[in-house]
């Protein structure tokens, strides 16, 4: 009896070696792709995290049953906490306060990381180490009354502090060039910000919904201009006093001199001081200017406040 046999011939036994290692390579593909996206999550001390490289790492999450209060150290198990993952504190209401005063290689907030965490009630005092927050990052923290940022961070992205409702001060690090949408929207407790002079963009809805705001600008400046347009009250920071026309620092008869010498054509008068020297503010200066400062010299009760650091 013959046992049937199928004998393939050359030519197909080589398209059919072909087609399985294409198959094995596509499935090297596969399973690399599946490594890549796999991440392996350690827990030490109630802090867990991802590694990065040899010398940093990702915080994950946090325990709060430890202690409700999150506070980064610097590094552990010899490596340095440099982000904080997207996601990774998401409507976590438990947690109730953050400490970054020992974290010295922070670099990066991600995306929605502390979104919803309305339990967060101490000032936060973003580090120096920071140049990257993202999208929503402390999106509906309402319980937070102070924002210091002390790090390198150019953007203050889309919605990072939406609706951070008891939020009253605002104080942001020099670097800072771009306020997006909503950036601080809804954040209706709100009474100051101050806006570095490096700043060349501001959202139109960067504020919206913040009814007691006052913004801290320079004259001249980006956030000078848009406080103007916005009709957004807003404090000098140049420091210089209504009637200080000469810029000595105080408002005397001097000013009255060279506001006089402006009008003829013997002096000029350029930038904030020729703000300043609009002292009944209708946007001239002219005689009546000099009149006035005379009036408040005099003693006079004057509308305007003459003397004072410059405000809107």
């Amino acid at each position: 009896m013959r046992t049937a046999c199928t004998y393939i011939k050359g030519d197909n036994m080589k398209s059919i070696k072909r087609i399985s290692r294409i198959a094995i390579g596509f499935l090297l593909v596969i399973l690399s792709v599946f490594s890549a996206f796999a991440e392996t999550i350690y827990t030490l001390d109630g802090y867990s995290y991802t590694v990065t490289d040899n010398l940093s790492m990702t915080l994950k999450d946090w325990d709060t049953s430890i202690d409700s209060n999150l506070s980064l150290p610097d590094t552990l198990a010899n490596r340095y906490f440099t982000n904080i993952g997207n996601w990774a504190f998401e409507n976590r209401t438990d947690l109730t306060g953050l400490d970054f005063s020992q974290s010295q290689h922070l670099t990066r907030i991600g995306y929605e990381t502390f979104i919803g965490c309305s339990g967060i009630a101490n000032d936060l005092v973003l580090p120096e180490s920071l140049y990257l927050l993202n999208d929503r990052c402390f999106s509906g923290c309402s319980a937070i009354p102070s924002l210091t940022i002390k790090g390198n961070v150019t953007v203050i992205p889309t919605e990072s502090f939406y609706g951070c409702s008891s939020l009253k001060s605002v104080v942001l690090p020099t670097t800072v060039k771009n306020i997006q949408s909503w950036a601080f929207g809804d954040c209706t407790e709100l009474e100051y910000v101050e806006i570095p002079q490096n700043v060349t963009s501001i959202a139109i809805s960067a504020f919206m919904n913040d009814p007691n705001l006052t913004l801290g600008v320079w004259y001249g400046s980006y956030g000078y201009e848009y406080a103007v347009a916005q009709n957004i009250p807003y404090v000098l920071l140049d420091g210089v006093k209504l009637g200080d026309a000469n810029g000595d620092g105080s408002v005397n008869i001097n000013d009255v001199t060279t506001i006089q010498r402006y009008l003829a054509e013997l002096e000029t008068l350029e930038g904030i001081y020729l703000h300043a020297a609009d002292v009944n503010q209708d946007g001239t200066v002219d005689i009546a200017d000099a009149t006035t400062i005379q009036m408040y010299l005099a003693e006079y009760d004057m509308e305007y406040p003459i003397g004072e650091v410059m405000t809107q």
